[in-house]
């Protein structure tokens, strides 16, 4: 079989999986797998990843960067997997990276600008130009190309605002309790 041909039945095969799968099934979410020796139920409780953050922060998203397989810099050229608005899995995309302008500090001391990356996988974060987030920002290492870089935690307490607006008082206890 060809391979631009195999690779269109895997993807058909993806998507037929994926359209029959629970939603709560597609990322792997580390904290929560009970049979790890050291789970801990409270892993995704504001207070503890407040704690196992870089940085916590109130940021909007400047920049959209798109990165192809190669790890170099590729602009979005739909059409895209299941006909989405951006890419998934079987896209030619590694992921993207986000610059985010800091507004507002909760923790540490990071840089006016932070850029996370979101790898193209089931973990992967969309963002838009103009968004006001509410980031819990920790470095990751992701394969070559990429590296160690930024990210934020898709199964954590990363939002968007004004749903955000609801998380910001745990994050001040959190603040008052580490002092």
């Amino acid at each position: 079989m060809n391979t631009p041909l195999k690779w269109r039945y895997l993807g058909q095969l993806a998507g037929l999986l994926l359209s029959v799968a629970p939603v709560n099934a597609f990322a792997y979410c580390v904290g929560g797998d009970q049979t790890l020796p050291n789970y801990d139920p409270r892993y995704y409780s504001i207070a503890h990843e407040f704690r196992r953050s870089q940085y916590v922060v109130v940021a909007t998203v400047i920049r959209e960067i798109w990165i192809g397989e190669d790890g170099k810099i590729k602009a979005l050229r739909p059409p895209f997997q299941f006909n989405g608005p951006r890419p998934w899995g079987f896209d030619p995309y590694i992921g993207a990276f986000y610059d985010l302008q800091v507004r507002t500090i909760y923790k540490g001391k990071p840089p006016a600008i932070i850029r996370v990356f979101s790898e193209n996988t089931t973990a992967r974060f969309w963002l838009r130009k103009g968004q006001k987030i509410l980031g819990f920002v920790s470095p990751e290492v992701f394969d070559k190309p990429i590296g160690k870089q930024f990210t934020l935690d898709t199964c954590g307490n990363f939002s968007v605002f004004p749903g955000a607006s609801r998380t910001i008082p745990a994050v001040l206890a959190a603040m008052r309790t580490r002092r």
